[in-house]
């Protein structure tokens, strides 16, 4: 399945918006289409503050399939850090 991913970011006081279309599983998606759909976008985010070499970023907005806010559950994604460390 496609979803229509927007975000409004705000770099350092310049603001952007990008549109980008992205393929979600269909499982995955008919399971919890918002935390499938936040996922993407959040991977997608951090695509483009590796693009902006790290500058402060504030997430203003995101939607998918223009009518979708998922902002605030984007907001609340954080990686999972492996730990793999013996002690």
């Amino acid at each position: 399945m496609e979803i229509v991913t927007e975000t409004i970011l705000n770099i350092e006081g310049n603001r952007g918006l990008r549109r980008g279309t992205f393929h979600v599983l269909d499982r995955e998606f008919k399971k919890n289409p918002t935390f499938t759909a936040a996922v993407t976008a959040y991977e997608w985010i951090q695509s483009q503050i590796r693009e902006s070499g790290f500058r402060q970023t504030v997430i203003e907005k995101v939607t998918w399939n223009e009518n979708n806010d998922i902002t605030e559950d984007v907001k609340q994604i954080r990686p999972i850090i492996k730990d793999d460390l013996p002690f």
